[in-house]
Protein backbone atom coordinates (compact mmCIF):
# COMPACT_ATOMS: atom_id res chain seq x y z
CA UNK A 1 0.00 0.00 0.00
CA UNK A 2 2.60 2.52 1.06
CA UNK A 3 5.08 1.78 -1.74
CA UNK A 4 2.31 2.34 -4.32
CA UNK A 5 1.84 5.78 -2.81
CA UNK A 6 5.06 6.98 -4.46
CA UNK A 7 3.53 6.73 -7.93
CA UNK A 8 0.50 8.71 -6.77
CA UNK A 9 2.72 11.37 -5.22
CA UNK A 10 5.10 11.87 -8.14
CA UNK A 11 2.77 14.16 -10.17
CA UNK A 12 2.70 16.51 -7.16
CA UNK A 13 6.51 16.83 -7.48
CA UNK A 14 6.66 17.31 -11.25
CA UNK A 15 8.60 20.58 -10.98
CA UNK A 16 11.45 18.60 -9.43
CA UNK A 17 11.09 15.91 -12.11
CA UNK A 18 11.15 13.11 -9.53
CA UNK A 19 9.77 10.48 -11.91
CA UNK A 20 12.60 10.91 -14.42
CA UNK A 21 15.58 10.88 -12.07
CA UNK A 22 16.38 8.86 -8.99
CA UNK A 23 16.83 11.13 -5.99
CA UNK A 24 18.46 9.15 -3.20
CA UNK A 25 19.52 12.36 -1.50
CA UNK A 26 16.39 12.60 0.65
CA UNK A 27 18.43 12.65 3.85
CA UNK A 28 20.15 15.80 2.62
CA UNK A 29 17.61 17.70 0.56
CA UNK A 30 14.20 16.36 -0.41
CA UNK A 31 12.32 17.64 -3.42
CA UNK A 32 9.62 20.18 -2.77
CA UNK A 33 6.04 19.48 -3.80
CA UNK A 34 4.66 21.83 -6.45
CA UNK A 35 2.58 23.38 -3.67
CA UNK A 36 5.76 25.07 -2.41
CA UNK A 37 5.68 27.35 -5.44
CA UNK A 38 2.22 28.57 -4.42
CA UNK A 39 3.66 29.55 -1.05
CA UNK A 40 6.41 31.59 -2.69
CA UNK A 41 3.92 33.33 -4.96
CA UNK A 42 1.70 34.10 -1.98
CA UNK A 43 4.68 35.67 -0.21
CA UNK A 44 5.36 37.89 -3.20
CA UNK A 45 1.72 38.92 -3.50
CA UNK A 46 1.44 39.77 0.21
CA UNK A 47 4.56 41.92 -0.05
CA UNK A 48 3.20 43.68 -3.14
CA UNK A 49 -0.21 44.23 -1.58
CA UNK A 50 0.72 45.14 1.97
CA UNK A 51 4.30 46.45 1.64
CA UNK A 52 5.60 46.95 5.21
CA UNK A 53 2.29 45.77 6.63
CA UNK A 54 3.08 42.29 5.28
CA UNK A 55 4.64 41.20 8.57
CA UNK A 56 1.34 40.31 10.17
CA UNK A 57 0.76 37.82 7.35
CA UNK A 58 4.35 36.61 7.59
CA UNK A 59 4.09 35.95 11.32
CA UNK A 60 0.98 33.85 10.70
CA UNK A 61 3.06 31.65 8.40
CA UNK A 62 5.83 31.47 10.99
CA UNK A 63 3.28 30.30 13.55
CA UNK A 64 2.08 27.63 11.11
CA UNK A 65 5.65 26.37 10.87
CA UNK A 66 6.01 26.35 14.66
CA UNK A 67 2.76 24.45 15.04
CA UNK A 68 3.89 21.78 12.58
CA UNK A 69 7.15 21.26 14.43
CA UNK A 70 5.36 21.18 17.76
CA UNK A 71 3.10 18.42 16.46
CA UNK A 72 6.11 16.38 15.31
CA UNK A 73 7.67 16.82 18.75
CA UNK A 74 4.50 15.63 20.42
CA UNK A 75 4.32 18.80 22.48
CA UNK A 76 1.27 20.89 21.66
CA UNK A 77 2.44 24.06 23.40
CA UNK A 78 6.13 23.69 22.60
CA UNK A 79 8.29 26.76 23.12
CA UNK A 80 9.77 27.13 19.64
CA UNK A 81 11.87 29.82 18.02
CA UNK A 82 12.81 29.79 14.34
CA UNK A 83 16.08 30.50 12.55
CA UNK A 84 17.66 30.51 9.12
CA UNK A 85 20.06 27.69 10.05
CA UNK A 86 20.84 25.36 12.92
CA UNK A 87 24.16 27.18 13.32
CA UNK A 88 22.34 30.42 14.04
CA UNK A 89 20.28 28.63 16.69
CA UNK A 90 23.33 26.90 18.15
CA UNK A 91 24.89 30.32 18.68
CA UNK A 92 21.82 31.55 20.53
CA UNK A 93 21.95 28.43 22.75
CA UNK A 94 25.68 28.71 23.40
CA UNK A 95 25.44 32.42 24.18
CA UNK A 96 22.95 31.64 26.94
CA UNK A 97 25.37 29.39 28.82
CA UNK A 98 26.47 30.82 32.15
CA UNK A 99 30.11 30.12 31.32
CA UNK A 100 30.04 32.78 28.59
CA UNK A 101 28.29 35.34 30.78
CA UNK A 102 30.48 34.77 33.81
CA UNK A 103 33.78 33.05 32.90
CA UNK A 104 34.27 30.25 35.46
CA UNK A 105 38.03 30.69 35.88
CA UNK A 106 38.66 27.31 34.27
CA UNK A 107 38.41 25.84 30.79
CA UNK A 108 34.83 25.81 29.52
CA UNK A 109 33.77 22.18 29.19
CA UNK A 110 31.33 20.85 26.59
CA UNK A 111 30.58 17.14 26.11
CA UNK A 112 29.73 15.90 22.62
CA UNK A 113 30.35 12.97 20.24
CA UNK A 114 32.36 12.36 17.09
CA UNK A 115 29.12 11.84 15.16
CA UNK A 116 27.77 15.39 15.03
CA UNK A 117 26.74 17.39 11.97
CA UNK A 118 29.11 19.98 10.47
CA UNK A 119 27.63 23.09 12.09
CA UNK A 120 28.09 21.76 15.61
CA UNK A 121 31.33 19.91 14.87
CA UNK A 122 33.05 22.91 13.30
CA UNK A 123 31.99 25.38 15.99
CA UNK A 124 33.09 23.09 18.81
CA UNK A 125 36.39 22.38 17.05
CA UNK A 126 36.98 26.13 16.86
CA UNK A 127 36.27 26.39 20.58
CA UNK A 128 38.82 23.64 21.15
CA UNK A 129 41.43 25.75 19.36
CA UNK A 130 40.67 28.47 21.92
CA UNK A 131 41.61 26.07 24.74
CA UNK A 132 38.09 25.16 25.70
CA UNK A 133 37.69 21.60 26.94
CA UNK A 134 35.64 19.82 24.29
CA UNK A 135 35.13 16.22 25.37
CA UNK A 136 34.50 14.24 22.16
CA UNK A 137 33.14 10.77 22.90
CA UNK A 138 33.34 8.08 20.22
CA UNK A 139 29.91 7.02 18.99
CA UNK A 140 30.94 3.38 18.78
CA UNK A 141 30.27 1.03 20.37
CA UNK A 142 26.87 2.68 20.41
CA UNK A 143 25.41 0.34 23.02
CA UNK A 144 27.71 1.89 25.63
CA UNK A 145 27.57 5.46 24.34
CA UNK A 146 25.01 6.74 26.83
CA UNK A 147 27.00 5.58 29.83
CA UNK A 148 30.27 6.88 28.38
CA UNK A 149 28.69 10.29 27.85
CA UNK A 150 27.20 10.27 31.33
CA UNK A 151 30.63 9.46 32.76
CA UNK A 152 31.99 12.66 31.18
CA UNK A 153 29.32 14.90 32.72
CA UNK A 154 30.44 16.37 36.03
CA UNK A 155 30.11 19.50 38.10
CA UNK A 156 32.42 21.40 35.75
CA UNK A 157 30.48 20.57 32.59
CA UNK A 158 28.91 23.62 30.97
CA UNK A 159 26.86 21.91 28.26
CA UNK A 160 26.10 18.63 26.51
CA UNK A 161 25.52 18.70 22.73
CA UNK A 162 24.51 15.45 21.00
CA UNK A 163 22.26 13.96 18.31
CA UNK A 164 19.15 11.77 18.30
CA UNK A 165 20.20 10.13 15.00
CA UNK A 166 23.81 10.01 13.85
CA UNK A 167 24.17 11.80 10.54
CA UNK A 168 26.94 9.52 9.31
CA UNK A 169 25.42 6.09 9.90
CA UNK A 170 21.68 6.78 10.37
CA UNK A 171 21.60 4.92 13.68
CA UNK A 172 18.96 6.14 16.12
CA UNK A 173 20.43 6.97 19.52
CA UNK A 174 17.69 5.35 21.57
CA UNK A 175 19.33 6.27 24.89
CA UNK A 176 19.75 9.96 24.15
CA UNK A 177 17.10 10.71 26.78
CA UNK A 178 19.12 9.00 29.49
CA UNK A 179 21.98 11.38 28.78
CA UNK A 180 19.69 14.41 28.65
CA UNK A 181 18.01 13.46 31.92
CA UNK A 182 21.34 12.94 33.67
CA UNK A 183 22.53 16.30 32.41
CA UNK A 184 19.38 17.90 33.80
CA UNK A 185 19.93 16.21 37.16
CA UNK A 186 23.44 17.69 37.14
CA UNK A 187 21.99 21.12 36.20
CA UNK A 188 23.84 21.04 32.87
CA UNK A 189 22.07 22.39 29.76
CA UNK A 190 21.65 19.71 27.09
CA UNK A 191 21.01 20.34 23.40
CA UNK A 192 19.87 17.50 21.10
CA UNK A 193 20.09 17.72 17.31
CA UNK A 194 17.04 15.95 15.82
CA UNK A 195 17.53 16.99 12.18
CA UNK A 196 17.78 13.35 11.08
CA UNK A 197 14.78 12.31 13.15
CA UNK A 198 12.09 14.91 12.61
CA UNK A 199 9.42 13.75 10.15
CA UNK A 200 11.04 10.41 9.41
CA UNK A 201 11.35 8.83 12.89
CA UNK A 202 8.34 9.00 15.24
CA UNK A 203 9.37 11.38 17.96
CA UNK A 204 7.76 12.26 21.26
CA UNK A 205 9.51 14.41 23.81
CA UNK A 206 8.15 12.57 26.84
CA UNK A 207 8.79 9.09 25.46
CA UNK A 208 12.31 10.10 24.53
CA UNK A 209 12.81 11.72 27.98
CA UNK A 210 13.77 15.05 26.47
CA UNK A 211 11.40 17.29 28.42
CA UNK A 212 14.34 19.27 29.84
CA UNK A 213 16.43 19.41 26.65
CA UNK A 214 16.91 22.08 24.03
CA UNK A 215 16.13 20.60 20.62
CA UNK A 216 17.29 21.86 17.23
CA UNK A 217 16.08 20.68 13.85
CA UNK A 218 14.91 22.00 10.51
CA UNK A 219 12.92 21.57 7.33
CA UNK A 220 15.60 21.16 4.67
CA UNK A 221 15.65 17.37 4.86
CA UNK A 222 12.65 15.19 5.66
CA UNK A 223 10.16 18.05 5.96
CA UNK A 224 10.62 19.12 2.30
CA UNK A 225 10.41 22.78 3.36
CA UNK A 226 13.69 23.93 1.87
CA UNK A 227 16.23 26.36 3.27
CA UNK A 228 15.65 28.85 6.07
CA UNK A 229 13.28 26.71 8.15
CA UNK A 230 15.21 25.66 11.22
CA UNK A 231 13.86 25.56 14.75
CA UNK A 232 14.92 25.34 18.37
CA UNK A 233 12.66 24.06 21.10
CA UNK A 234 13.25 25.58 24.54
CA UNK A 235 12.36 23.53 27.64
CA UNK A 236 9.07 24.39 29.32
CA UNK A 237 9.52 26.93 32.10
CA UNK A 238 13.02 27.90 30.99
CA UNK A 239 13.75 31.62 30.86
CA UNK A 240 17.03 32.54 29.22
CA UNK A 241 19.07 35.67 28.52
CA UNK A 242 21.30 34.83 25.53
CA UNK A 243 24.14 37.17 24.69
CA UNK A 244 23.40 36.77 20.97
CA UNK A 245 20.00 38.45 20.98
CA UNK A 246 17.92 39.77 18.10
CA UNK A 247 15.53 42.68 18.33
CA UNK A 248 12.55 40.35 17.88
CA UNK A 249 13.23 39.26 21.46
CA UNK A 250 11.94 42.71 22.50
CA UNK A 251 8.46 42.11 21.07
CA UNK A 252 7.24 40.51 24.28
CA UNK A 253 8.89 43.09 26.56
CA UNK A 254 6.61 46.08 26.13
CA UNK A 255 7.85 47.96 29.18
CA UNK A 256 11.57 47.72 28.45
CA UNK A 257 13.33 50.87 29.63
CA UNK A 258 15.58 52.78 27.19
CA UNK A 259 19.07 51.32 27.12
CA UNK A 260 17.99 48.14 28.90
CA UNK A 261 18.08 44.62 27.42
CA UNK A 262 15.14 42.71 28.81
CA UNK A 263 13.94 39.24 27.83
CA UNK A 264 10.52 37.71 27.53
CA UNK A 265 9.71 34.24 28.87
CA UNK A 266 10.35 30.95 27.11
CA UNK A 267 11.04 31.06 23.39
CA UNK A 268 10.65 34.86 23.29
CA UNK A 269 14.13 35.30 24.78
CA UNK A 270 15.66 33.37 21.88
CA UNK A 271 13.91 35.11 19.00
CA UNK A 272 16.04 36.46 16.15
CA UNK A 273 15.70 39.48 13.88
CA UNK A 274 14.40 40.54 10.48
CA UNK A 275 14.47 37.65 8.01
CA UNK A 276 13.25 36.57 4.57
CA UNK A 277 9.68 35.35 5.21
CA UNK A 278 9.45 33.45 1.92
CA UNK A 279 10.93 30.40 3.64
CA UNK A 280 7.98 30.22 6.02
CA UNK A 281 5.41 30.77 3.28
CA UNK A 282 6.99 27.91 1.37
CA UNK A 283 7.10 25.65 4.43
CA UNK A 284 3.51 26.41 5.42
CA UNK A 285 2.33 25.45 1.92
CA UNK A 286 4.30 22.20 2.10
CA UNK A 287 2.95 21.33 5.54
CA UNK A 288 -0.61 21.95 4.34
CA UNK A 289 0.15 19.62 1.43
CA UNK A 290 1.34 16.92 3.83
CA UNK A 291 -1.97 17.10 5.67
CA UNK A 292 -3.99 17.04 2.47
CA UNK A 293 -2.12 13.92 1.33
CA UNK A 294 -2.34 12.37 4.82
CA UNK A 295 1.43 12.10 5.02
CA UNK A 296 1.59 11.82 8.78
CA UNK A 297 4.69 10.63 10.59
CA UNK A 298 3.52 7.01 10.88
CA UNK A 299 2.87 6.78 7.14
CA UNK A 300 6.19 8.42 6.32
CA UNK A 301 8.01 6.08 8.70
CA UNK A 302 6.41 3.01 7.15
CA UNK A 303 7.31 4.14 3.63
CA UNK A 304 10.89 4.88 4.64
CA UNK A 305 11.38 1.57 6.45
CA UNK A 306 10.10 -0.34 3.41
CA UNK A 307 12.42 1.59 1.11
CA UNK A 308 15.44 1.06 3.36
CA UNK A 309 14.65 -2.67 3.50
CA UNK A 310 14.55 -2.87 -0.32
CA UNK A 311 17.92 -1.15 -0.58
CA UNK A 312 19.52 -3.16 2.21
CA UNK A 313 18.19 -6.51 0.99
CA UNK A 314 19.19 -5.61 -2.55
CA UNK A 315 22.75 -4.99 -1.39
CA UNK A 316 23.10 -8.10 0.75
CA UNK A 317 21.46 -10.49 -1.76
CA UNK A 318 23.77 -9.63 -4.68
CA UNK A 319 27.28 -11.07 -4.15
CA UNK A 320 29.03 -8.24 -6.04
CA UNK A 321 27.36 -5.58 -3.89
CA UNK A 322 27.65 -7.56 -0.68
CA UNK A 323 31.41 -7.70 -1.20
CA UNK A 324 31.63 -4.02 -2.14
CA UNK A 325 30.00 -2.66 1.01
CA UNK A 326 29.80 -3.21 4.74
CA UNK A 327 26.55 -2.42 6.49
CA UNK A 328 26.15 -1.07 10.00
CA UNK A 329 25.18 -3.74 12.49
CA UNK A 330 22.32 -1.88 14.15
CA UNK A 331 18.80 -3.27 13.81
CA UNK A 332 16.48 -2.23 11.00
CA UNK A 333 14.08 -0.59 13.45
CA UNK A 334 16.99 1.46 14.83
CA UNK A 335 17.78 2.90 11.41
CA UNK A 336 16.88 6.50 10.63
CA UNK A 337 15.97 7.86 7.22
CA UNK A 338 18.87 6.68 5.07
CA UNK A 339 21.04 3.63 4.45
CA UNK A 340 24.75 3.99 5.19
CA UNK A 341 27.14 1.75 3.25
CA UNK A 342 30.78 1.62 4.29
CA UNK A 343 33.32 1.63 1.45
CA UNK A 344 36.73 3.24 0.95
CA UNK A 345 35.43 4.41 -2.44
CA UNK A 346 32.41 6.35 -1.16
CA UNK A 347 33.22 9.56 -3.07
CA UNK A 348 33.76 7.63 -6.30
CA UNK A 349 30.43 5.88 -5.88
CA UNK A 350 28.69 9.24 -5.53
CA UNK A 351 30.33 10.50 -8.71
CA UNK A 352 29.58 7.36 -10.74
CA UNK A 353 25.98 7.20 -9.58
CA UNK A 354 25.50 10.84 -10.48
CA UNK A 355 26.67 10.08 -14.03
CA UNK A 356 23.73 7.66 -14.22
CA UNK A 357 21.18 10.16 -12.94
CA UNK A 358 21.18 8.89 -9.36
CA UNK A 359 21.81 11.41 -6.60
CA UNK A 360 23.42 10.33 -3.33
CA UNK A 361 26.18 11.62 -1.07
CA UNK A 362 28.98 10.46 1.18
CA UNK A 363 30.50 11.22 4.56
CA UNK A 364 34.01 9.85 4.89
CA UNK A 365 33.76 6.16 4.06
CA UNK A 366 29.96 6.18 4.23
CA UNK A 367 27.97 6.12 0.99
CA UNK A 368 24.55 7.43 2.01
CA UNK A 369 21.39 6.46 0.12
CA UNK A 370 18.36 8.43 1.26
CA UNK A 371 14.98 7.62 -0.30
CA UNK A 372 11.92 9.84 -0.02
CA UNK A 373 8.15 9.23 -0.25
CA UNK A 374 8.10 10.03 -3.98
CA UNK A 375 10.78 7.42 -4.86
CA UNK A 376 9.12 4.30 -6.28
CA UNK A 377 10.08 0.68 -5.79
CA UNK A 378 10.96 0.46 -9.48
CA UNK A 379 13.37 3.38 -9.07
CA UNK A 380 15.03 1.72 -6.09
CA UNK A 381 15.49 -1.47 -8.08
CA UNK A 382 16.90 0.51 -11.01
CA UNK A 383 19.41 2.09 -8.65
CA UNK A 384 20.48 -1.32 -7.36
CA UNK A 385 20.94 -2.60 -10.92
CA UNK A 386 23.11 0.40 -11.76
CA UNK A 387 25.17 -0.14 -8.63
CA UNK A 388 25.75 -3.77 -9.54
CA UNK A 389 26.91 -2.75 -13.02
CA UNK A 390 29.33 -0.19 -11.55
CA UNK A 391 31.17 -2.56 -9.21
CA UNK A 392 33.86 -3.64 -11.76
CA UNK A 393 34.73 -0.03 -12.59
CA UNK A 394 35.08 0.98 -8.94
CA UNK A 395 36.73 -1.95 -7.20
Amino acid sequence: MTMDLALKLQPHYSDFNVSERILLSGHSHQAWPNAAKNGLLECYQDAATHVDDKWGKAFEKAQRVKDFYAKLLGEKNAQITLGESTHELLLRFLSDLDCFKKPPGRAIKIVTTDGEFHSMRRQLNRFKQLNMQIEVVNVYPSNTLAQRLIDKIDGQTDAVMISAVFYGTSEIFRDVGLVAQHAHDMKVPCLVDTYHALNVVPFDIKTWQLEHAFIVSGGYKYCQAGEGNCMMRIPQGYNGSPIITGWYAEFSVLNQAPGQVSYGPGYHAFEGATYDPSSHYRAAAVFDFFEQQQLDINTLRTINQQQIAILRDGITSVPKLAQAFSLANHKHEDNGGFLALTTPHANLWVSKLHEHGIQSDSRGEQLRLGPAPYVSQDQLEQALNVMESLVPSIL
